[in-house]
């Protein structure tokens, strides 16, 4: 049984801080499924379910005596957490937590490498010599030195966390006893470890002894604040997270096996620690609909991630990053327009795909649909995490780091269940827990396979100064009226620059429709007011008149650079063999950035190479029957490799996570996840 925490922002001011945004002990039962189309290999949007208990119609938006009346309306953030092991430091204050089991988890126990750490007065865990008047033990006579607990996860590559309460400095103590986390801890002379000082968070490592910084960013930590911290390690990348903020990154390889993770202290002191442990962040998303029903007095949430959003988001833009333009350059432009939150992004470079001096109109698509465009362009991956980031993996990310090995080891049937993960998994590397399946489906992939390609792609000829649109009528303005235009061009297919309008060039104002009577130009008041939300193609012209009501009879739109395609020219790739055994399996593509031969051809043998023969793809179930497969459930997530061994069904190989679906049933007691895996 994991620890699980289920929020709702019933505020909507983002800190999920209200008296029952914590929706977890009313939850009986929740879904989740995020899974990607092998087929176009596009990810769908995480869709949750959610199953209140309502008997006393709480969640019923109509109910005027409801704690939350007013307050229940789509659109409310959706925040689903779990983690495993989870010490929820319950016992008595003052006990030692070495050997300690935690709440969740009973194959687990701390380790107290300088025999500090117990429970504190009150919740939590707090360094054994810490402030007296916290009743917890009395000063043991150990001022100075580090304070570490640890418990070994069996992983190396973990997200981890707990509530940290930053406490008052102890009257006397010197500095430096500043609290956080351990990360990867070998022995006492080598290890990494997250602290705050109260102005900054610092992540440190100890090797041989010696202490460095690798990186830190200003925080302000105040005294008695709490804040939910967490650790993400993935290969040598780690990042540490306050809330759902991403507030420090660092790069290192140092200690990349060592699985034990916990608390650490710069000495004693008086900060506090509460339910630590292997935390995950699950979704991360939008509620969709409230339906609260008599019939069994239950009240049913839906909440997607923002990927369902962005369906019907329609773009009028062009990228704007500097050239040459990669595809995390396009896809963060195109995220700014749609209104992404810019710190909830972790996007690769990606491939410089857009060489010089022109990138192309995004105008009156949906967003989604050109953020699959440039996907296949870049022939990486584009996603929604669990955390409600929007992340890019570029084409070579799978190639390297922590995707080369298998992380975990899944048998048929129960494997190696009994143990504390201690990564004896028969040869897989020490960042490696066996789990078990309890089911499987297994699908040959053929129909996945691509072995006859092709790629569109068009230059353009730049033609300069032009009037790109004009106003096919002569529209009446009472005086004193607004009115707004798109102008979208017809003649080009990219315009950039728009010139600033001028009178009689641009527009005119007569008080007759055929031009004549008085000529109103000068008290017309012509502007491009919107060009962040109307560009590429075209932009909203707003058209005010002054005093004396009259006719439109001229508006245009000039532009420094009106941009046609050429005729398309077409590269193609073919696998005879493929399309021998499996039948002809074309694909065509319209590259709307890629315009280079070269590229394009690049492109596509990349894409043939690893479509052209079919991929294994399997559905694992994995049920809660042990501690390493809650582990597991918690711990994996998309693009993650995982090794996959049935005997009996000659399966025997290496699998990307490529989807999920997660039940939880019997308030966490019944849990299931099928994992969809994909042959590496």
């Amino acid at each position: 049984e994991a620890k699980w925490r289920l929020m709702v922002d019933w505020s909507g001011g983002g800190q999920f801080a209200g008296v029952d945004d914590d929706v977890t002990a009313d939850t009986l039962g929740l879904s989740l499924r995020h899974m990607r189309d092998l087929g176009s290999e596009y990810m769908r949007a995480a869709q949750l379910d959610i199953r209140l208990a309502n008997g006393a119609h709480k969640y019923s938006p109509p109910n005027a005596a409801s704690p939350l009346f007013g307050s229940m309306k789509p659109g409310r953030k959706v925040w689903l957490r779990a983690a495993f092991p989870c010490d929820e430091f319950d016992g008595a204050a003052g006990a030692m937590l070495d050997k300690r089991a935690p709440t969740y988890g009973a194959s687990y126990s701390w380790t107290l490498p300088n025999d500090d750490f117990c429970i504190a007065a009150g919740g939590g865990a707090q360094t054994a010599g810490g402030h007296g008047s916290h009743g917890v033990h009395d000063n043991r006579g150990v001022q100075d030195g580090r304070r570490i607990a640890v418990m070994d996860f069996g992983l190396a590559d973990m997200s981890l966390g707990c509530d940290f309460v930053r406490g008052a400095q102890i009257a006397g103590s010197q500095g430096g006893r500043h609290g956080g986390l351990t990360l990867r801890y070998a022995d006492a002379a080598n290890f990494l470890y997250l602290q705050a000082d109260g102005a900054e968070l610092q992540l440190r490592k100890v090797e041989n002894g010696a202490d460095t910084l690798l990186a830190a960013t200003a925080f302000q930590w105040d005294e008695g604040a709490a804040h939910f911290v967490q650790a993400e390690m993935h290969g040598g990348r780690i990042r540490i997270f306050v809330g759902r903020r991403l507030a420090l990154a660092a790069t290192s390889d140092f200690n990349a096996d060592a699985t034990q993770h916990g608390l650490y202290c710069g000495g004693d002191a008086n900060h506090r620690w509460r339910q630590f442990g292997g935390w995950a962040s699950l979704f991360y998303g939008d509620l969709h609909s409230i339906e609260p029903q008599t019939a069994d007095g239950q009240c049913r949430l839906r909440a997607y991630d923002e990927m369902r959003r962005l369906e019907s988001v329609t773009l009028y833009m062009y990228a704007t990053a500097s050239f040459p333009q990669t595809a995390g350059e396009i896809l963060g432009d195109m995220l700014d327009y749609a209104g992404v939150d810019a710190a909830a992004r972790m996007l690769d470079a990606g491939t410089e795909l857009v060489p010089q001096l022109w990138s192309p109109a995004l105008w009156g698509v949906r967003a989604l649909d050109e953020i699959r465009r440039l996907q296949d362009e870049e022939d990486g991956f584009v996603y929604v995490d669990g955390r409600g980031f929007w992340r890019l993996e570029g084409r070579t990310h799978r190639d390297g780091g922590a995707h080369t090995a298998a992380r975990a080891a899944l048998l048929a049937g129960g494997g190696d269940t009994g143990g504390n993960n201690d990564g004896d998994n028969g040869g897989d590397s020490g960042d490696s827990a066996d789990g078990y399946f309890s089911a499987l489906e297994w699908s040959d992939g053929a129909d996945a396979v691509e072995n006859r390609l092709f790629m569109r792609i068009r230059d353009a000829a730049n033609y300069g100064h032009r009037t790109a649109w004009t106003l096919g009528e002569t529209p009446y303005f009472a005086a004193h009226e607004t009115q707004d235009f798109l102008a979208e061009s017809k003649d080009f297919d990219v315009v950039g620059g728009q010139l600033t309008p001028q009178p009689n060039t641009d527009y005119r104002a007569n008080t007759q429709a055929d031009g004549g009577g008085t000529d109103l130009t000068a008290q017309l008041t012509v502007t491009y007011p919107q060009t962040h939300l109307y560009n590429g193609k075209g932009t909203l012209v707003r058209v005010r008149f002054g005093d004396t009501a009259g006719y439109l009879t001229r508006l245009g739109m000039r532009t420094a650079n009106a941009l046609a395609f050429n005729a398309p020219l077409l590269a193609t790739a073919e696998d005879a063999a493929s399309a021998a055994a499996y039948g002809r399996r074309i694909r065509s593509m319209d590259a709307r950035w890629i315009r280079r031969t070269q590229q394009a051809q690049t492109l596509l043998d990349r894409r043939l190479a690893r479509r052209s023969a079919p991929r294994a793809a399997v559905r694992a179930a994995l049920p809660n029957g042990s501690d390493a497969n809650m582990l597991l459930m918690v711990q994996l997530r998309l693009s993650d490799r995982v090794a996959l061994r049935y005997a009996d069904m000659g399966v025997d190989g290496e699998f990307f996570v490529e989807g999920h679906a997660l039940s939880v049933e019997r308030g966490g007691r019944r849990v299931e996840r099928t994992l969809l895996l994909r042959e590496a």
